[in-house]
């Protein structure tokens, strides 16, 4: 740890100046740890780093909302704009170097910690550990790669990990694999991301917005990777032939792939130039689950090249059908709950053309995989109520 500290110490010198320029205003106070003070002595920090894990806690929140004063802090900015729609107080998580962290822990004074997934930082956990503020994890995750690394570095974390109390796991797999690494008190209580709250939207209302007629057959090929543009240059002519009215939108995962995706479809349009309908790549952060909402089908990328897949949830909470690679590690528990329901298509490359063209044909079963999707959803949204009593229970005691 004390080599650790000094590291990010070096480097937080070192990279000052790019702090001060890439970092402005309110981000950059927050950054370097100088959060709003808290006077309320009762407070629940949640961290929640991105806008995935954000959606997937946000009934959470509100219910510790009800009877605490919750601050959370994400890493991202699309993660922040999510925050800050919740009745919360949002921040961006200060760096992870000991004089920030520890700015940040003297202004918002924690009574205890949620992480939610698995958001490890070092110093914050050793200075949670130095304190005596607990830690718990929500909605646990471990990918077999995150496992062995933490197990090949568990020397490390012995230290840090002192101040995690108990985790909720999102899957029974998830759970062996922290008892694995030696946490005590773990449990599989679900996956929160089945019970996410997300906008609703009118999607007619929406569509018309976008440009796009109601008998216009919309594919959205959210959260792509590289390779699954070019996959879907290679057969979107033949699609066409089966779909005449098919538009495809499709929405990257990181936005600096972007001349890498316009090349692969050059005829595409950019969401950014505000020339809607027709074929669309969007080039702005946080929109994926609008365009989910007026989506006839849903392609989740990330799975079709090995990424480990992206969360299909989202389209279910539409009740949009959804076709997903073979590679979807990182979401395995939700795509055998949506199998087991019969309310999602596995594909690969070479079958996807046919799958889609397939599927598309058959209006009945279209229809039906999206309303299992749906169905899905409802049936595991009580993971909510099982994970909050879990740290409500703790909190208290």
């Amino acid at each position: 740890m004390i080599i650790y500290s000094i590291l990010v110490l070096l480097i937080a010198a070192i990279c000052m100046p790019y702090i001060v320029l890439r970092f402005k205003g309110k981000e950059r106070q927050e950054r370097l740890g100088f959060l709003e003070k808290q006077e309320n002595a009762n407070n629940i920090w949640v961290h929640a780093a991105s806008v995935g894990e954000v959606n997937a806690a946000a009934g959470l929140i509100r219910r510790l909302s009800e009877n605490y004063s919750v601050i959370i802090t994400t890493m991202t900015t699309t993660g922040q704009k999510r925050a800050s729609s919740l009745p919360v107080k949002s921040f961006f998580i200060p760096f992870d170097c000991i004089f920030m962290m520890l700015r940040a822990f003297k202004r918002l004074q924690p009574k205890a910690i949620v992480l939610v997934e698995t958001e490890f930082w070092p110093n914050m956990l050793w200075i949670a550990n130095l304190k005596k503020i607990p830690v718990y994890v929500v909605n646990g995750r471990l990918s077999k790669n995150s496992f062995l690394n933490y197990r090949r570095t568990k020397f490390f974390w012995k230290t840090p990990w002192q101040a995690i109390k108990a985790i909720s796991a999102q899957s029974q797999i998830d759970a062996q694999r922290f008892k694995h690494l030696g946490f005590a008190n773990v449990q599989n209580h679900g996956n929160l991301k089945f019970s996410l709250q997300l906008p609703e939207y009118d999607a007619q209302k929406l569509r018309r917005q976008y440009g796009y007629a109601p008998q216009d057959f919309i594919l959205v090929w959210g959260s792509s990777r590289p390779g699954e543009e070019k996959l879907l240059s290679e057969i979107i002519s033949q699609l066409r032939n089966k779909i005449p009215q098919l538009q495809a939108i499709v929405v990257p995962r990181h936005l600096q792939r972007l001349p890498e995706v316009e090349q692969n479809l050059p005829d595409f349009k950019l969401y950014s130039q505000n020339q809607f309908g027709g074929d669309l790549i969007v080039d702005e952060m946080g929109k994926l689950v609008q365009f989910y909402a007026i989506a006839d089908l849903a392609i989740v990328g990330g799975s079709f090249f090995d990424f480990g897949g992206h969360n299909p949830l989202e389209p279910a909470f539409y009740g949009v059908p959804i076709i997903m690679g073979p590679y979807h590690s990182s979401c395995k528990d939700s795509v055998e709950k949506l199998q087991k329901n019969k309310a999602i298509v596995i594909s690969n490359q070479k079958n996807l053309k046919n799958d889609i063209i397939n599927l598309v044909s058959n209006k009945y079963k279209l229809k039906k995989i999206g309303e299992n999707a749906q169905k899905t959803i409802w049936e595991n949204s009580g993971n909510i109520d099982k994970t909050y009593e879990f740290l409500y229970k703790r909190i208290e005691s």
